[in-house]
């Protein structure tokens, strides 16, 4: 596998310990600088033209719901946050991340965060590459970083058309928009899931990591079949809470994606690592009246850890609330996944949480 001084550095953003050495040391907010904050990084207002509320009013919802920051993500519109009214007596743990969501042809759509102006769309072809690489440029041109949306809506993008795009690091692996096909389930477009095309990403040599995100538009009415706020979102570790430091979190990997699980602390000792659930935590967001999940597929309730490598391989699976896994030698990256999986009415609900790749020759 291609490695660098900067794939060493990609870690799971758990695991971030695992560059200090042999001792036990857990990553927990408890008695240290550094914290995990709750985000949302791709939200539309009426600007858009096909949303139903106003930027102020957005922020407000979010806020509200303890979010510590929030991108308004236009489409081909930079909204400054200074000119954004927020809540009154608004909490000092809430900022607003500058951005765009920059809009081009063939369905390729990309989230400019912390620009400090419009991003330009650039070229709309002649392929789907092109137009990712013309939105990664842009956006790094005005000190940005790119995150490809939701690559299962529409036509979107195969990894074929993703492979070939540089310092591209980010992508939307879970969008809660209604027509975003996570799981690739729709007909007429043939994707695999956002998984199977991470995956393939990761196998290739691919240094890229999985966001989650809302993708709200629909405030006034809730319903499955709408776009609301509230379904999907990420947990950054950072030392601040500024759009600076919460940006480079991301860029480095140092945070995970949820569509409704809380994860505890990771714990290193040795070349094994100990992956453990906030129970209390991820109650307190599946009582969320906003949270839908994923119809299951089995009918056994509880929390399921698993651990994939190359090709998507199933490398480990535990149930319960915490999993070891020792990597093994030829184990190109390890991703986990922790599934929730609940009963609620006469139906059985899926709710996740997706930890970062961790390459080869990582030191864990």
């Amino acid at each position: 596998m291609k490695r660098s001084i900067h794939a060493v550095c990609l870690f799971l953003p758990l695991l971030l310990s695992f560059c200090h050495g042999p001792e036990d040391k857990a990553i927990t907010n408890s008695g240290s600088a550094e914290k995990w904050y709750k985000g949302n990084t791709h939200a539309h207002t009426v600007i858009c033209g096909h949303a139903d509320t106003g930027p102020a009013e957005v922020v407000h919802w979010y806020h509200d719901r303890g979010y510590h920051f929030l991108i308004l993500s236009e489409h081909n519109h930079f909204i400054n946050p200074d000119t954004v009214t927020l809540p009154d007596n608004p909490r000092a743990d809430f900022i607003l991340i500058p951005g765009e969501e920059v809009t081009g042809a063939q369905d390729i759509h990309t989230t400019a965060m912390n620009i400090g102006a419009y991003v330009a769309p650039g070229p709309q072809g002649p392929d789907k590459t092109t137009v990712i690489q013309a939105h990664v440029d842009s956006t790094r041109a005005q000190a940005g970083i790119p995150i490809l949306n939701h690559p299962n809506f529409v036509s979107g993008a195969h990894a074929t058309d993703i492979l070939p795009v540089q310092r591209l690091h980010l992508f939307e692996l879970y969008n809660g928009h209604p027509l975003v096909y996570n799981w690739g389930e729709h007909t007429t477009y043939h994707h695999v899931s956002t998984e199977a095309k991470w995956d393939s990403l990761l196998s290739s040599g691919m240094h890229i990591y999985g966001v989650s995100s809302d993708d709200a538009h629909i405030f006034q009415v809730f319903s499955a079949d709408q776009s609301n706020p509230g379904r999907g979102w990420v947990m950054v570790r950072s030392d601040t809470l500024t759009p600076a430091a919460i940006t480079d979190a991301m860029a480095r990997g140092d945070f995970y994606a949820s569509s409704g699980v809380i994860l505890g602390e990771v714990k290193q000792s040795g070349d094994r690592y100990l992956l453990t659930i906030d129970t209390a935590a991820t109650n307190r967001e599946l009582d969320s009246p906003f949270l839908i999940g994923r119809r299951a597929d089995e009918t056994k309730t509880g929390y399921f850890i698993q651990f994939f490598g190359d090709q998507g391989r199933l490398l480990h699976e535990v149930e319960g609330l915490e999993a070891t896994y020792t990597p093994q030698a030829g184990d190109a990256y390890v991703r986990a996944k922790i599934t929730r999986r609940r009963r609620k009415g006469s139906l059985i609900l899926e709710h996740y949480a997706w930890t970062q790749p961790v390459f080869e020759g990582t030191d864990f």
